[in-house]
């Protein structure tokens, strides 16, 4: 989604969070808005695609509603402003309570500087595709120097 389609949309009021603890028995009925939160492990409050055992699910009214919280999930776990939130001595998890009040938090505080907020987070998602690509880059470059060295050490080839 392009920040003029996202400006276009973005009318959406806050309302309260709808967060519940995902049921592996009770399939959610349109996927389309829910956002999968991952609630146990270092990488709790990671927003998913599709939904584990392990996860909240965070039900949205629209598609920039959508939008705003995986991009504020996103960028509070990519921080790692859950880890504190985290308890449990073998397997962290993070409190439903915890997130909800999070969220709420900042939400509260993006309200003002909302668009300056979606206009970063469509610059970090261009950065994340740059970054995909070098990565791909030097993983191909790796194996060229490899196979290089490898033609002229190892018999038969």
């Amino acid at each position: 989604m392009t920040y003029n389609s996202w400006r276009a949309t973005k009318a959406f009021t806050m309302h309260s969070i709808k967060i519940h603890t995902f049921n592996p028995s009770k399939p959610c009925a349109d996927r389309e808005f829910y956002i999968y939160i991952l609630s146990k492990g270092l990488n709790s409050g990671k927003p998913l695609e599709h939904p584990c055992p392990n996860c909240f699910v965070l039900e949205c009214n629209s598609q920039s509603e959508n939008v705003f919280y995986h991009s504020l999930l996103f960028g509070l776990w990519k921080i790692k402003y859950f880890h504190p939130y985290l308890t449990g001595s073998v397997i962290p998890f993070l409190r439903l309570s915890d997130l909800k009040s999070i969220l709420i938090d900042k939400q509260e505080k993006l309200e003002c500087s909302m668009d300056s907020f979606y206009s970063d987070v469509i610059k970090i998602k261009v950065l994340d595709a740059q970054q995909e690509k070098l990565e791909k880059t030097i993983a191909l470059i790796k194996e060229l120097k490899f196979s290089m060295i490898c033609r002229h050490l190892l018999p038969n080839s």
